[in-house]
């Protein structure tokens, strides 16, 4: 059919109906349209738009129905979303909501609900004629008529979450319009039945779940929150569960949230059900779709792990190594679910915040544990790398996430003093680690491994010693240092380098000198954003300069030593004129004083060697102390006498 056919099809319609004097045919026809649907061929929203102000209640009722029915094909849609057709709705519900004309408001409430699905020109309209108001009052009164208004209590929900769903803007309309308080007594009627109402409930969550996703930073009442936990603990359906988990996982953002779960049990009870869907998923009782048990296994774990992130929840969880929760996480750590597995290493994490559950924690060989499970999926790592096209039993990015996790986890352990001396006294963390740096691909792993290493070596001279002896460590710290694009990790290399730097003594700093890049990686973490992270970098950098640089002055006839060399060249190489020039020029003012000495210190060392005062003129470093020397009125004379020493030398550099 053509589309001028089409049209006069239509019109023939129209004509039609509109020339129906006969009630019981008109009624007739209006039946056939909603028995029909969107499969009805016609548009015929103007006969619509004249019948929805009949005197007739019955032709009032299925016109309405016949408007609910048609609007569920987008096409049809657009053409009875306007406001001859909404407007009369609404105001039969604002007129009839007090009376028991129960099949009209509920017809009222699928139209409207209908009409708002994926449209935003229905929504706006019922926002320009004060409908949220009025749909408000609807459910009010449905909820406190009972059973009898049942039907219309869903069906007003349902408007509302096709409303809500279209953004913000109609969002705030039903927060503002007190809504959140009717959707919570809704959760409280169902709890209290025998039986739940999926359907009901579902569609109240959906509603909180539009709200959090339009405004996420939105902070429901105490009581809404405790609502939903509590549908979580009575419900067995696996979506309605996922809707509680999302909705709690959301509002956990909040501190106050997080300690409500801790306090009132919901941690304890997220935990259980996990376990019971993970035994019920593996012996195959479950109906739903293994999508869906995944879905909502994730969703539990990541709230357990988000809620742990609040210092008072975590306190209370742990509860002097007491707490349930606390307990089950380290009954997972022997779990062959990857989900609970990863959970509980994620959970030590947190739980190692507080140096005195690091040191339990140690003392409970936690720590040993960790490097058990880390060993184990270091191998796996390593093997899929060494044949990618193997068959695994487990899947690469399970890999990583568990070797991310252990390694945040045993970073937050090693933080304690006497947790590192610890480790360092059972000698098996640090040779563990490091042998397995130069396999580590993943930047988010080498950033946790690099931390975590740096850990042990704080303070720990032996520790520090192996990282020096281990070339193949050192050479992946350096490549990790130059890989710009991976931020965390070229931040934790160069200060690994310069920790251990620190503690090593001249025999050893010459081993850093030997591998290429990690001289550079130090020169690069001058120019860092933190004024501790240019400090550690400048120590280092002199510590090396005093082993290699032997000779005190240009003019010495003795040969360069091969460390000699290798310094100044990595030196030159990593532009260290210019990185020093941008240290000043970008610090001018806010350098520390202790920082500044320190520098100075360097250059006064290297600017010795004519090759590297060349380097410090051809950058204009000369030009750039100056500057610093001029803008800073706190420096004493001492400092003031090395700068004015530093710019002479360089200024006296020459051409060979």
């Amino acid at each position: 059919m053509d589309g001028t056919s089409a049209k006069k099809s239509t019109s023939l319609e129209t004509l039609v109906i509109q020339n129906i004097t006969n009630t019981n045919e008109l009624k007739a026809k209006l039946n056939d349209i909603i028995k029909t649907g969107i499969d009805y061929a016609y548009d015929v929203s103007s006969c619509l738009k004249t019948l929805l102000n009949s005197s007739d209640q019955d032709i009032v009722i299925l016109t309405i129905q016949a408007v609910s029915e048609l609007a569920k094909s987008e096409e049809k849609r657009e053409s009875l979303a306007v406001k001859e057709v909404l407007v009369p709705i609404i105001e039969t519900v604002r007129k009839e909501y007090a009376s028991n004309k129960i099949e009209l408001l509920k017809q009222c409430c699928r139209a409207l609900g209908n009409l708002c699905c994926d449209c935003d020109t229905s929504r706006k309209i019922i926002l320009e004629c004060n409908g949220v108001p009025a749909l408000i009052s609807l459910l009010k009164y449905s909820l406190e008529k009972g059973n009898q208004f049942e039907d219309v209590k869903i069906f007003a929900c349902k408007i509302f979450q096709n409303f809500a769903i279209g953004g913000s803007e109609f969002t705030e309309s039903i927060v503002k319009g007190g809504l959140i308080q009717y959707l919570q007594k809704v959760l409280e009627m169902e709890i209290q039945k025998n039986d739940m109402n999926d359907d009901t409930v579902s569609t109240a969550l959906l509603v909180l779940s539009v709200v959090n996703d339009n405004t996420p930073e939105f902070l429901f009442d105490e009581e809404v929150n405790r609502v939903v936990l509590n549908v979580l603990k009575e419900t067995s359906n696996v979506e309605i569960s996922e809707l509680c988990l999302e909705h709690l996982h959301i509002q956990a953002e909040h501190d106050t949230v997080k300690t409500l779960l801790a306090k009132e049990g919901g941690l304890q009870l997220v935990c259980s059900r996990l376990e019971q869907l993970v035994q019920r998923h593996d012996a195959g009782e479950l109906n739903a779709e293994d999508s869906e048990v995944v879905t909502v296994m994730k969703q539990a774990c990541d709230l357990i792990i988000i809620v742990l992130t609040g210092d008072d929840a975590m306190h209370t969880l742990y509860n002097n190594g007491l707490g349930e929760v606390y307990v089950t996480m380290m009954r997972w750590l022997d779990s062959t679910n990857y989900n609970l597995l990863t959970t509980a290493i994620l959970a030590i994490g947190n739980f190692a915040r507080q140096d005195d559950y690091c040191m339990q924690l140690m003392h409970n060989k936690i720590f040993d544990k960790l490097l058990d499970i880390f060993e184990v999926y270091n191998k796996f790592a390593v093997d899929m790398q060494q044949a990618p096209g193997g068959v695994y039993p487990i899947e690469g990015v399970t890999v990583t996430k568990i070797q991310h996790a252990v390694l945040s986890a045993l970073r937050n352990l090693s933080v304690p003093v006497a947790n590192k001396r610890a480790a360092a006294a059972q000698g098996r963390a640090a040779p563990l680690l490091l042998n397995a740096l130069p396999h580590v691909e993943d930047h988010h792993v080498a950033y946790k491994l690099l931390a975590a290493i740096r850990m042990l070596v704080d303070g720990q001279e032996g520790v520090a010693r192996q990282l020096a002896e281990n070339r193949e460590a050192l050479a992946a710290v350096a490549r990790w240092g130059r890989a710009a694009e991976c931020a965390g990790a070229a931040g934790e290399a160069p200060r690994l380098l310069a920790w251990a730097a620190k503690l090593l003594r001249h025999s050893h700093w010459t081993h850093i000198l030997q591998v290429e890049g990690c001289i550079t990686s130090l020169v690069n973490m001058l120019v860092s954003c933190h004024s501790v992270m240019q400090n550690e970098a400048i120590l280092a950098l002199t510590l090396l300069a005093i082993a290699s640089l032997n000779k005190t002055t240009p003019q010495s006839e003795e040969p360069e030593s091969d460390y000699e060399k290798s310094f100044i060249t990595q030196l030159l190489g990593s532009e260290i004129g210019k990185h020093v020039s941008v240290l000043i020029e970008t610090n001018c003012a806010k350098m520390p004083v202790e920082v500044a000495e320190n520098l100075l210190a360097f250059l006064d060392i290297t600017s010795k060697k004519n090759k590297i005062s060349l380097e410090y003129k051809d950058a204009k470093l000369h030009e750039s102390l100056q500057k610093f020397m001029d803008s800073r009125k706190d420096l004493d004379d001492t400092i003031m006498s090395c700068i004015s020493g530093v710019i002479i030398a360089i200024d006296n550099g020459k051409n060979d």
